[in-house]
């Protein structure tokens, strides 16, 4: 299974054919916030694949303007080509605007799923705006990353946790990525290139 993920910077080049930037067509692409909704429309339209997203703490208009053809995955899991996929939108509330979450507020969704969560043998993706606690997150109010976010990892053992809001530049793929326990926790600023396989249920 081939997936883009994409969050926080709008990669025009991935709207260009003759630009080739990626290795091969993706089979699903996932956004981690802070996208306007018709970048993510022009992505779903121009791969032809399904798209989902969460939505970041500067995502305005996707309320009343949300992205044609997408699916929005916040404290939702589904099931996509064979992947069980959950998502949570935000960041750490800072100043009361949209699509941001104190700590209990977010435990509370992370609650909220805890049944769904037992009707499946494996999570393979977890796609947020913010990072966990301490793994990719800054000291800074609006940058923290959830605490909530590391019991799940812990217990659900996802294959891949992929969130964005945290901006960077990496020279190699590799510097986007940690290991927490058995999962891969990636920055996905910009847009990240990876493959998964299906796990056996």
């Amino acid at each position: 299974m081939k997936i883009l993920s994409v969050s926080d910077r709008v990669e025009n080049r991935l709207l260009i054919k003759a630009e080739n930037c990626l290795p091969d067509k993706p089979d699903l692409v996932l956004a981690c916030g802070d996208l306007p909704p018709e970048y993510l429309s022009d992505l779903r339209d121009f791969y032809a694949v399904p798209l989902f997203f969460v939505e970041g703490n500067h995502d305005l208009r996707h309320g009343k303007s949300p992205p044609i053809g997408c699916t929005n995955l916040h404290a939702r899991l589904v099931t996509e080509q064979g992947l069980n996929i959950m998502g949570f939108s935000g960041s750490r509330w800072y100043n009361g605007g949209i699509n941001q979450y104190t700590e209990p507020q977010m435990k509370k969704l992370v609650r909220s799923l805890w049944f769904r969560l037992l009707q499946h043998r494996n999570i393979d993706i977890i796609i947020t705006h913010a990072p966990p606690r301490f793994i990719h997150d800054k000291e800074d109010p609006c940058h923290k990353g959830f605490k909530s976010f590391v019991p799940l990892i812990e217990k659900q053992k996802p294959t891949w946790f992929i969130h964005g809001h945290i901006h960077a530049l990496f020279n190699e793929p590799a510097e986007r990525i940690s290991t927490f326990y058995e999962t891969k926790v990636i920055n996905s600023y910009g847009f990240f290139f990876f493959e998964t396989k299906l796990v056996e249920e």
